[in-house]
């Protein structure tokens, strides 16, 4: 079982999405793959042990931890059942939940402590009870974001919403739209995506062009025109800068937690998009939607 919900109202412009998810296998599989999350995410593990490659060293980590934004492939590992709860971050509420800014943290995994990691340990304790576990999270995000009182940042909201819909776009014409410097965009991006705008732009396009080849995006003809690279060869240059495979070799790859992401980010634009944006991303029968609806996505990450 693998849910995925969009946050309330009170909460859209900190969270993106909510997270449970309980798959079942035995203690000794082993599940080696990668994530590449443009959102830093809260993830509370429950079962399995995980570990993550640090200076070409497999390091394990328990509870409640925070996994900044991800300029590139980020490998994971998980022996025995895959069990989390969690939610991924709205970039421009990132302050309301951290001090330091978000670029100190990009490619990175950090424990949380204290109270707020014994509130996410309260909130996941009894992940089988899905209803009563998103709505704890939700309640343990709301008294952090009340507490801290820190407004999401119009900016970075604009920016997402800009990187979701034409990441093609020029950054000194964004910076221009803004009223603002490049420098200074870079400044506010750097803050609260983890990463500079081109890098974030970048990113977004390629995710774009792999929900497209893992067959859970359907574009229209002119939006596939605008994801298409200049040739095969920057094609090539961009799937060895995210995830160090060339396209082919992505395609043959079984890649069970990154694959599922990119069915919850479909999952997230749809609803930040809709309706202003038309757009039918996801294969009906992947994730089991009716035709031109937001589906029940099939996995977790934001």
């Amino acid at each position: 079982m693998s849910l995925s919900r969009a946050p309330p109202p009170s909460l859209a412009d900190y969270v993106a999405r909510f997270f449970v998810t309980i798959i079942e296998r035995p203690g000794d599989a082993l599940l080696d793959d990668f994530l590449l999350h443009e959102n830093t995410y809260v993830r509370v593990p429950l079962g399995g042990t995980w570990e993550t490659l640090v200076d070409d060293r497999w390091v394990g980590y328990e509870g409640p931890m925070l996994f900044g934004a991800q300029q590139r492939r980020f490998p994971v590992r998980c022996r025995g059942p895959v069990i989390a709860a969690g939610f991924s971050m709205r970039p421009g509420g990132w302050f309301a939940f951290c001090d330091e800014p978000a670029d100190r943290l990009a490619d990175r995994v950090l424990p949380l402590d204290g109270e707020w990691g014994a509130a996410l340990r309260w909130a996941s304790a009894d992940v089988y009870d899905v209803e009563q576990t998103f709505a704890r999270m939700e309640q343990v995000v709301r008294d952090r974001v009340v507490i801290r009182a820190v407004p999401a940042d119009p900016v970075s909201a604009a920016f997402e919403r800009i990187a979701q819909v034409d990441p093609t776009r020029p950054v000194a014409d964004i910076a221009a739209e803004f009223g603002m410097s490049g420098r200074r965009l870079d400044r506010v991006v750097r803050a609260q995506f983890g990463h500079l705008p081109k890098t974030v732009l970048r990113r977004s396009r390629f995710l774009d062009v792999a929900a497209v080849m893992r067959g859970l995006a359907v574009p229209t003809a002119d939006a596939l025109a605008e994801l298409r690279f200049y040739d095969a060869s920057h094609l090539n240059r961009e799937f060895r800068e995210f995830v160090g495979m060339t396209p082919a070799q992505f395609r043959r790859t079984s890649t069970m937690l990154f694959t599922p992401s990119l069915e919850v980010r479909q999952q997230r634009k749809y609803v930040d998009l809709a309706p202003h944006v038309v757009a039918v991303p996801w294969r009906d029968d992947v994730l089991g939607g009716a035709p031109g609806q937001p589906a029940t996505p099939m996995s977790t990450s934001g």
